[in-house]
C-alpha cells in the first residue's frame, strides 16, 4: 500500500527505497485532536489509512510524551 502524508502542502509518499517513516493517527482523543490541528486542513476528519511522514517531527520520529506531539514547525 502506498502512504501519502496528508499535512496540507506535504507530497512525500512512502515508496520503495524511501527512508522516511509513515505514522498512523494516536487512538488517545485529545492527542489525536492536537495532531488534526496541526495538519492545518479545514474541515478535515483522518481514517484508518491517514498518516503523517517523519518530516514533520522533529527528530523525524514520532514520540509519545505528556504534550502529544513535537511538531518540525512548531
Amino acid at each position: 500500500m502506498v502512504h501519502t502524508c496528508v499535512v496540507a502542502g506535504c507530497r512525500n509518499r512512502r515508496t520503495p527505497g524511501t527512508l522516511l517513516s509513515f505514522y498512523r493517527f494516536p487512538r488517545d482523543p485529545e492527542r489525536k485532536q492536537r495532531w488534526i490541528a496541526a495538519v492545518n486542513r479545514e474541515g478535515w476528519v483522518p481514517n484508518e489509512g491517514s498518516r503523517l511522514c517523519s518530516t514533520h517531527f522533529i527528530s523525524g520520529m514520532c514520540k509519545s510524551d505528556v504534550m502529544g506531539i513535537a511538531w518540525a514547525w512548531f
